[in-house]
C-alpha cells in the first residue's frame, strides 16, 4: 500500500508522526479536487525527516502485514468453509442418522464463512497489531 497523507502532528522525539490520509481514489480522473480526509492513525519516521504539522508525505505499508492480512482475511474462512462442507455430512449422521441435505451443507458452508470471518474481524479490531507504516518520502 501507498498513499499520501498530510501530517498532523510530530512526536517529540520525531520517531512518529500523526498523519491523516488524503483520500483520492474516486477522484482519479476528476479535475475538481474533491480528495477527501481519511481517519488520523500513527506512522513511523525511520527516515528521520524533519517533519512538520502540513506537511504532505508518503506511506507505505509492509509487505509482510499485508500479506498476513491477506492469509487470515480471505484463506481462514474460505478454507473453513471447504471444511465445513465436508464436515456436514458427519455431523448430520451424528445428530440424525442421515445423509445430509443440500440446504444443511449451504448452511454448514454459511457458518463456515460467517464464523471465521468474524473471529479474524473482533481479533482485528481488539487483540492484534500489526506494524505501524512507515514515511518513506515527503513532498
Amino acid at each position: 500500500m501507498t498513499q499520501s497523507a498530510e501530517v498532523i502532528s510530530v512526536s517529540e522525539d520525531k520517531k512518529e508522526a500523526e498523519v491523516c490520509p488524503i483520500v483520492t481514489n474516486a477522484c482519479l480522473t476528476c479535475k475538481e479536487g474533491c480528495a477527501r480526509r481519511g481517519s488520523p492513525f500513527t506512522a513511523l519516521n525511520d527516515q528521520k525527516f524533519e517533519l512538520k504539522a502540513g506537511d504532505l508525505v508518503r506511506i507505505t505499508a509492509s509487505q509482510t502485514a499485508e500479506s498476513l492480512q491477506a492469509l487470515f482475511s480471505l484463506a481462514v474462512p474460505a478454507a473453513a468453509a471447504i471444511g465445513a462442507f465436508f464436515a456436514a455430512n458427519p455431523i448430520s449422521q451424528a445428530l440424525w442418522k442421515t445423509e445430509s441435505s443440500e440446504g444443511f451443507k449451504a448452511l454448514c458452508v454459511l457458518f463456515g464463512i460467517l464464523i471465521p470471518s468474524a473471529a479474524v474481524m473482533a481479533l482485528s479490531r481488539f487483540r492484534l497489531r500489526p506494524s505501524k507504516p512507515r514515511i518513506d518520502k515527503v513532498y
